[in-house]
């Protein structure tokens, strides 16, 4: 089963005080180490009312995700993205993809 795309689910809340404008630059801060993951398939980013984030990856297989998971925290830009999440309500999960439909591109 490693040719199976894998989805990687992290969910987390932000410390206290951290603007979500100061975490963007965090989070955009992290393509610089993914660009360098073999694998990366695709990555979104996104909150919810409570102020739940919630980034979702989807890799080519479980080896890449493992792979960039265990080279994540030495990473000189998780290091600044990991400043401003509050760590204990970081929870993270890993499925195949079992069913993916992809559709045109719809612009608002």
């Amino acid at each position: 089963m490693t040719d199976i795309q894998i989805i990687e689910t992290v969910t987390f809340r932000l410390k206290e005080g951290v603007s979500e404008t100061d975490f963007m630059v965090a989070a955009q801060g992290i393509d610089d180490y993914l660009d360098n993951c073999e694998g990366l398939c695709a990555r979104t980013l996104s909150r919810d009312a409570t102020g739940l984030w919630r980034e979702d990856y989807v890799w080519a297989n479980d080896m890449a995700a493992k792979a960039a998971d265990a080279g994540f925290m030495a990473a000189p830009e998780a290091q600044v993205f990991m400043a401003l999440v509050e760590r204990d309500s970081i929870q993270m999960a890993h499925a195949p993809v079992v069913l993916y439909r992809s559709t045109k591109t719809v612009t608002a």
